[in-house]
């Protein structure tokens, strides 16, 4: 009996040490990140100063309808970050800042995210790929999405492209992948603005 209790004592005594030489059980912080608005050039002239537009919600793929930054290293794999979090879904998170985008380029008359009434226009966008890329020492940050331009309640589009690039990033940090996320969405969006303004 007192031999089996020693042998416990021992037990516990170890796993304590282990725990305190592992830190003592401390958690490292979840991080959250968001796409930001950059400074681009607006439109000079737009035949659209007296419309309404609403962004609607964009949809994005299944894969990445996650709060969690999503990485690759090859073209087969697909994992992401357990802490490194955005502060909201992607999807949310681009709608919100295109209409940002173009509420600052003053195309249209006003622009709306919600519902008020029946706007002349909508803005919609499909998130095909918003990711971090590691390739050997290089990494990349990639974003694909396809934005669509059209009358309300219209199956037929004004103006539809879709963009999918991957830009140069200088370390395998979370806020970096996430600040050259947002430049690029503001390239994309600099070239949207600006071939949606000439429309008639």
């Amino acid at each position: 009996m007192f031999k089996r209790t020693t042998i416990l004592l021992f037990t516990l005594a170890l796993s304590f040490a282990l725990t305190a030489c592992l830190g003592g059980g401390t958690t490292e912080p979840t991080r959250y990140y968001t796409i930001a608005i950059e400074n681009i050039q607006n439109p000079s002239a737009s035949s659209f100063k007296d419309k309404r537009l609403q962004v609607r919600k964009f949809t994005i793929e299944p894969a990445y309808q996650r709060t969690n930054i999503v990485y690759r290293e090859s073209a087969y794999d697909f994992m992401f970050y357990d802490l490194d979090l955005w502060a909201s879904r992607p999807e949310h998170m681009l709608a919100q800042v295109a209409g940002e985008y173009l509420t600052r380029a003053g195309i249209f008359k006003s622009v709306e995210t919600k519902t008020n009434g029946k706007p002349d226009y909508e803005l919609l966008g499909n998130i095909i790929a918003i990711e971090e890329i590691d390739e050997g020492s290089s990494q990349y940050a990639r974003l694909a999405i396809q934005l669509t331009f059209r009358k309300t309640e219209s199956d037929e589009a004004l103006w539809e492209k879709t963009f999918d690039q991957k830009k140069s990033m200088d370390n395998r940090e979370p806020r970096t992948t996430a600040e050259t996320l947002s430049k690029l969405f503001g390239e994309y969006m600099e070239e949207a603005l600006n071939e949606i303004s000439s429309r008639n």
